[in-house]
């Protein structure tokens, strides 16, 4: 008890100089300014904005000066972290997001043919984390250089991409043409991740990526996105189909993420023949804006069915539910996305030639159907439900694989369980402590031995890696605490 009382009065004694110490250590050079009295500069600066005070405690006290470049990035900063608020309860908004001048210049550039890509259409991928192409465009470095559909861009130049905003993703893809960009994939089946190289290139490609004629008078018409020449790309396709003979046809707009509102009006026009295509309504404004169809247009009189899946998003889900109110198509697939609101891109600063610096994409409003469907956070449910679980039942070579699967991962969860009980009863790193130990007890000098990392041909094999990912102890094992 004694002893405890040393130690304790002991450590209460450095803690009281400790303190001291700071209050002596927070003076300014001449010795007026001690922790009391800058709290209370602190409590009595007049601006209320919290940010404005952490900015000018930070630029006034900070122990060393902070350069324009610096004050520049923790403006970006203040403003990035205050958006991100929006992604949680109860706004839940992925789409209002920050450019800064480097995301921004991309999204200029876009028209200048200044910056080039690769040839990839992006989304999220299902977890909402990372970027997944939905998209790739044929006759591109994309399709040249082997990229895939539902390949997870797992890192670009070696940053990891997760939850890195889309816009954030395609400026650092894009680059000066000729360039190069290193990209890291995860594909499913693969068991680990894919490198690839690409070559920047100016891609021109249409939207409307395939247009051809099936068995039956059948015409299938892919839209991969909606650009400005959408609505006269797809209405010539229709033209072309329609001669030689369809009889109804097939839209596809899988994986089809969205873009130019007008464009998708454009399509719906190509068969609606009068009425609202799809109403936007802003918080500050009094009236709505609507987008219409043009009576005065040819139409095309052929039975449409539309197929969707969980990447069919914005204006693709407008042109979708516009032709379900009107009752001029089928609609086969999934769930949509369910994305129906609208962005303005506001510029917020200026550099020193008083052009554009920085920008911020706000929500500012909600797309609405002919019918007043509000599509945001809830999709379009399709009128005949198809996904893997009907094609389960419809395809026995598939349903053979999907119970070969199922044996396979029983067969693996075994050997991961088994691998886990031989682990823990035979502590082989204590084994080796004991063996250190005794030699170190009888005057022995024990070198010290590298980590050993696998060999190139030990893919799949028993590895310390490998082990990283064997399960833990199950709820209401031994090894659980109570």
């Amino acid at each position: 008890m004694t002893n405890f009382l040393v130690r304790f009065s002991v450590l209460l004694l450095v803690a009281v100089a400790s303190l001291f110490l700071g209050m002596k250590l927070a003076r300014s050079s001449d010795g007026s300014l001690g922790t009391t009295d800058l709290l209370g500069k602190i409590r009595s600066m007049q601006n209320p904005n919290l940010v404005k005070k952490a900015f000018d405690l930070l630029d006034r006290d900070y122990y060393t000066e902070l350069d324009e470049q610096t004050k520049q990035k923790m403006e970006y900063a203040a403003v990035t972290g205050m958006l991100s608020v929006l992604r949680d309860d109860p706004y839940n908004d992925d789409f209002t997001h920050f450019y800064n001048p480097e995301l921004y210049k991309d999204l200029n550039a876009q028209t200048t043919g200044e910056y080039a890509g690769v040839g990839i259409l992006m989304g999220l991928s299902a977890d909402g984390h990372y970027p997944e192409i939905v998209t790739v465009f044929p006759n591109t470095p994309a399709e040249e250089s082997g990229l895939h559909k539902d390949d997870v861009i797992a890192e670009i130049e070696g940053d990891d991409t997760f939850n890195m905003i889309l816009p954030e993703v395609a400026a650092k893809i894009k680059g000066p043409i000729g360039t190069k960009v290193k990209v890291k994939i995860f594909r499913a089946g693969e068991p680990d991740f894919l490198d690839f190289e690409i070559e920047r290139r100016n891609v021109e490609y249409s939207s409307v990526a395939v247009a051809e004629m099936y068995d039956g008078g059948v015409g299938y018409i892919k839209i991969s996105n909606f650009a400005e020449e959408t609505g006269p790309d797809f209405r010539r396709n229709m033209e072309e189909l329609q001669a030689q003979g369809m009889k109804s046809v097939i839209i596809d707009l899988r994986d089809n993420t969205g873009g130019v509102l007008t464009a998708a009006r454009d399509v719906a026009d190509c068969f609606v023949k009068d009425g609202m295509i799809v109403e936007v309504q802003t918080r500050n404004s009094s009236e709505s804006a609507q987008l219409s169809a043009d009576p005065n247009t040819e139409k095309f009189d052929v039975p449409v069915v539309v197929l969707i899946n969980d990447g069919t998003a914005s204006a693709s889900e407008v042109l979708t539910q516009a032709l379900l109110d009107y009752g001029k198509a089928k609609v086969v697939g999934e769930q949509s996305f369910g994305k129906g609101v609208v962005q303005a891109v506001i510029p917020m600063d200026y550099d020193e030639n008083g052009d554009e610096h920085s920008a911020l994409a706000v929500v500012i409003g909600k797309y609405y159907t002919p019918s007043h469907t509000e599509i945001h956070k809830e999709g379009i449910a399709p009128q005949i439900w198809y996904d893997v679980n009907n094609q389960l039942k419809d395809d026995p070579y598939l349903k053979e694989l999907d119970e070969k699967i199922i044996e396979k991962s029983k067969e693996i969860q075994e050997l991961r369980t088994e691998l886990t009980r031989y682990l823990r009863a035979n502590d082989a790193m204590l084994k080796k402590g004991e063996d250190v130990a005794k030699q170190l007890a009888s005057g022995q000098e024990v070198p010290d031995e590298p980590k050993l990392e696998p060999e190139e041909d030990m893919e799949g094999h028993l590895t310390a890696d490998a082990l990283d990912s064997t399960p833990g102890p199950e709820p209401g094992s031994e090894s659980e605490t109570n």
